[in-house]
Order: structure tokens, then C-alpha cells, then sequence
């Protein structure tokens, strides 16, 4: 099989691994593919996000980077800033997408961009939702899990003010459901995200 018969027969499939070329590709996934991947690569027909799992160059950045970092390193979810960009509670582009995970703190730099994981306790891992771009799905904090994981990430520079909450420009008009927060929050037990929590419910959401 050469390269172009090869994209034709993977056009559904934005990045993919090479578990899932051997169902999509079935009887013609034989020994000398893993040869061409490399060959294709070397050429620059392909890129290798991580070990196993590739991308067609040219299409690189049409890649969804929220299903991608799903995809890189899981289990894991979209959240903190990219989270709350996603759902409007903060204007700002983010340039980073980090996600949390049960691993250990791991970053990615790839052509399509920067991923970073952040190591949370099993306990405090959930509070996500899985979303379809198209045929493909990743996995995203809700709003108030992606707050409090914000909280929890940031504890040390964060100090509950007013002021400095509004630097980060939250959108007051957002919706957040009180309980859930005290409830994520409750799941790091962790003092100071409690704190962070309170205040940011007494200043955003108990008006």
C-alpha cells in the first residue's frame, strides 16, 4: 500500500493509533506497515504526537486539540482555563491545554500545539463530561469541576480577594451551581481550596 492509498483509507480519521489502523485497515494491517509509518515519518508525510499514535502533516492543524489531548495521555480531561474558555467564563485564547489526570504531571509539545497534565488525587478525578467533535470525542471538566480544579492547580498564588478574581475576569453572569462546587471542592480535602471555593461562591454566585 503506498501513502496516498493509505490517507484515503484513513480520511475519517483526524489522529489515530496504531490499534485503531488495524480495525480500520483490517487483513491489509500486515507487519510492513509499522515499516511504512516510520518511512512516513521520515518523510514528512506523517507526525508522531507521541509513540503510537500519528497524524497526517498537512492536516495537522485542523486536528481538534481538546480530542487530542483526550487521546495523548489518559486517563485525563480537558480543564482549567481551556475548560472555562469553552464554556465562555473566561475571554481569553488559551494557548496551552492543560487537562488532570491520576498519572503522574506530564507535557506534551507537538505540532499542534502545547498539552499539559496535572496530577490530581484519585479521589478528586471526575466531574467530566464526554462531548463529540464530529466523529471524534473528548473529555471535559463541567464548568464548576473545571473551577475548582483552577482553584485547587492555582492554591498557592491564589488568595480568595475580590481583586484578584476579578484579574482573571470570570464571567459574573455565568450560571454556577453552588452545590456542585462545595462538592468538588470537598472531594481535595484540602483547606485552602474549601477557602478559594467559599469566597468564589460568596462573589460570584450567592448575590
Amino acid at each position: 500500500m503506498n501513502y496516498f492509498e493509505f490517507k484515503k483509507k484513513i480520511e475519517e480519521l483526524p489522529f489515530f493509533e496504531t490499534k485503531e489502523l488495524r480495525l480500520v485497515l483490517g487483513d491489509e494491517f500486515t507487519s510492513s506497515m509499522l515499516i511504512n509509518l516510520k518511512n512516513w515519518v521520515n518523510k514528512g508525510h506523517l507526525i508522531m504526537l507521541r509513540r503510537g499514535l500519528y497524524a497526517i502533516a498537512d492536516e495537522v492543524e485542523k486536528v481538534d486539540s481538546m480530542s487530542l489531548a483526550t487521546k495523548l495521555y489518559h486517563p485525563s480531561y480537558v480543564s482549567m482555563e481551556k475548560a472555562l474558555n469553552f464554556y465562555g467564563i473566561i475571554p481569553e485564547a488559551v494557548f496551552t491545554v492543560t487537562s488532570v489526570t491520576t498519572r503522574k504531571t506530564k507535557e506534551f509539545n507537538t505540532k499542534r500545539g502545547n498539552f499539559s497534565y496535572q496530577k490530581i488525587k484519585k479521589e478528586a478525578f471526575g466531574g467530566y463530561e464526554t462531548k463529540r467533535n464530529g466523529k471524534i470525542s473528548f473529555n471535559v471538566a463541567v464548568p464548576e469541576k473545571a473551577m475548582v480544579d483552577f482553584f485547587y492547580l492555582k492554591r498557592n498564588i491564589l488568595n480568595g480577594e475580590l481583586e484578584q478574581f476579578r484579574g482573571y475576569r470570570f464571567n459574573e453572569e455565568f450560571k454556577f451551581d453552588a452545590k456542585k462546587l462545595s462538592l468538588f471542592a470537598q472531594a481535595f480535602q484540602n483547606k485552602k481550596v474549601l477557602f478559594l471555593t467559599q469566597n468564589f461562591i460568596k462573589y460570584y454566585v450567592a448575590k
